[in-house]
């Protein structure tokens, strides 16, 4: 498999800005304390997207405040809204389809990229965030094992309770945030658009000398 890599141009720290964060403060009546999670999905079953409202169900007992953006839209995206409403006013945010300018900007402007999906085979989204410079809690299992370890991310099981718990513990310290964000942005680097295609021409030139190398042989 050659990924189509990520365009690390347009997803970058760059595009943190205080700015943006207290946009997302206001638009959403969001308090200024809040720890804001982001996940970026089709709204379907495949995507496991289950998992996001029952996580926010156990987060919304604790004393800090935690706020869910979904970005995304598909067929379950009316049955995650009626979730919403079993919770707290405005614990889950429906931000619907975004352009790639701004999700680029919601990436690098939240606190934690949250990826419910361990089926997926590779998950670009997370590399995305990765290269936003925002922090990774994922799936312990899937495709973005791929690219994703206990360096540059935070792993879990993909239950509530793990995924809760795995949120929680991003924010206990900074030193170890700092430096999985680092490791991360380095991950992200390795799979730039133009490390990719790298990659997929050195395929199609190992593929072409195995072929001659075949032609070539005696029968």
């Amino acid at each position: 498999m050659c990924p189509r890599g990520v365009d690390t141009k347009l997803f970058s720290p760059s595009r943190k800005s205080k700015e943006f964060r207290v946009k997302i403060h206001k638009e959403f009546g969001i308090p200024e304390n809040a720890r804001i999670l982001l996940s970026s999905t089709r709204l379907s079953p495949e995507k496991n997207i289950k998992l996001l409202p029952e996580v926010m169900k156990i987060l919304s007992s604790d004393s800090e405040d935690y706020r869910l953006l979904v970005a995304g839209a598909g067929p379950k995206q009316e049955w995650l809204v009626e979730q919403g409403k079993k919770l707290p006013p405005g614990k889950i945010v429906i931000l619907g389809h975004l352009d790639k300018e701004t999700l680029a900007s919601y990436y690098a402007n939240v606190d934690v990229f949250v990826h419910p999906n361990p089926r997926e085979p590779f998950g670009n989204v997370v590399l995305e965030a990765m290269a936003s410079g925002v922090s990774i809690v994922a799936p312990n299992s899937g495709g973005v094992l791929t690219y994703t370890n206990p360096e540059n991310a935070w792993l879990a099981e993909p239950t509530p309770q793990a995924f809760a718990e795995t949120i929680r513990s991003v924010f206990d310290n900074e030193e170890l945030k700092e430096s999985r964000i680092t490791k991360a942005l380095e991950t992200a680097s390795k799979n730039s658009r133009e490390k990719a295609i790298e990659r997929l021409f050195d395929t199609y030139d190992r593929i072409y000398r195995e072929f001659r190398l075949s032609k070539s042989a005696p029968n």
